[in-house]
């Protein structure tokens, strides 16, 4: 009798698409998988000086340095730390506490700031400078502010500044090419008849006030320090806290 084998299906796993299957796992882990990175010690590194970057140095004889301090409720003083010298307030009642309403010291920033009032030069600069960016034009357009005065068909006005309302008539005037006599504080104006007021700049002073306040100064007596200062022409102030140590009173 002859016997029929009987066909058995094959055992082996087909290894075909096993190259396939792993790529597309290896993808799965690389997409899905997170590291974690150890930072280390953080740290900041100084930027890269810059060419347009300038240290801003102010002159001794342009700086005044003052110390706020609170007296009762609604009494402020302050302690002249340091004055130009040769100014007015160099000595005065130095290492004494003045309160500001004292004349005396409002009469000294008022000095020393008009006797640091800006070069009508450099106000004039200032000014083209911002017609130039208020007509959307290249820095450099106008060789000088009179050819821009006439090439954009301008008014050149004098608008008085706050000095004059305090001194009046004896408010030192400078004679100025464009805009005539020009005071300390005064507003130069660039005008015309469909915009009106195009562009404009405060002669303001290079005298630089420091404000240092304790922590414990009312919010009023910061009001009072710099408003004392920008009704006497100071425009180009600082404000720092000032720590007290151990023992002061």
């Amino acid at each position: 009798m002859k016997l029929i084998k009987k066909s058995r299906p094959n055992a082996d796993i087909p290894e075909a698409s096993m190259a396939d299957i792993g790529f597309l796992l290896m993808i799965f882990f690389l997409v899905t998988t997170t590291f974690e990175v150890q930072k280390g010690i953080s740290y900041r590194l100084p930027k890269k000086a810059d060419e347009q970057t300038q240290e801003v140095v102010v002159d001794e004889s342009n700086r005044l340095v003052m110390t706020v301090k609170q007296w009762g409720q609604t009494e402020f003083v302050a302690l002249i730390d340091q004055a130009p010298p040769g100014g007015p307030l160099q000595r005065a009642r130095a290492g004494e506490d003045v309160s500001l309403q004292d004349t005396s010291l409002i009469s000294g920033i008022r000095i020393l700031a008009e006797d640091r009032a800006e070069a009508l030069s450099s106000s004039r600069s200032r000014l083209l400078t911002n017609l130039e960016i208020a007509r959307g034009l290249r820095a450099g357009t106008y060789a000088s502010l009179d050819r821009a005065i006439q090439g954009e068909n301008l008014v050149p006005t004098v608008r008085p500044g706050i000095m004059r309302g305090l001194l009046g008539a004896s408010t030192t005037m400078d004679e100025d090419p464009i805009f005539g006599p020009v005071a300390f504080g005064d507003t130069l104006v660039l005008s015309d008849a469909v915009q009106g007021t195009v562009a404009s700049v405060v002669r303001e002073s290079e005298l630089v006030v420091i404000l240092k306040f304790f922590p414990d100064c009312d919010y009023d007596g910061m009001i009072q320090a710099l408003d004392l200062l920008r009704r006497n022409g100071v425009s180009r102030t600082g404000i720092t806290i000032q720590e007290r140590t151990a023992g002061a009173v």
